[in-house]
């Protein structure tokens, strides 16, 4: 008898779709240029070096600041890009099964935790930056 005036609308959650695509656009964006600009300054000091930089980098007994700057900073920023690309990938496919089907339930700590993942390996890449930089 109460149930008379219940609507039933199949339509997914809005709110948490607009969530999940902006978190992977996000994410992409940050994953992209985290790899390009690592690139970028590998090649800076691939020019600036010369091609026995490389080799010193991975057999060296004292590093330069550069060395330490590319290992230090660049392996955290490509770590923080890995788990911003993780962070789409999976928001995408979280997107995909709500999209499918309006009462999945959706594992967003998971999405949030790679996200929150990459900034703090972000942070820390620039953190350790600025300190084997100015230090």
């Amino acid at each position: 008898m109460g149930d008379e005036w219940k609507i039933d609308i199949d339509i997914p959650d809005i709110g948490m779709m607009v969530t999940l695509m902006t978190t992977a656009i996000c994410s992409v964006i940050m994953g992209a240029a985290e790899i390009a600009y690592t690139m970028l300054w590998i090649t800076a000091s691939y020019v600036r070096h010369g091609k026995d930089f490389f080799l010193d980098l991975l057999n060296a007994k004292a590093l330069t600041w550069t060395a330490e700057y590319i290992l230090v900073a660049g392996s955290l920023l490509l770590l923080s890009s890995i788990l911003f690309l993780l962070s789409s990938s999976f928001s995408l496919y979280e997107l995909n099964r709500l999209a499918k089907n309006a009462e999945k339930n959706v594992h967003i700590k998971i999405v949030f935790g790679f996200f929150a993942g990459g900034l703090v390996l972000l942070f820390l890449a620039l953190i350790s930056a600025i300190i084997l930089r100015y230090l």
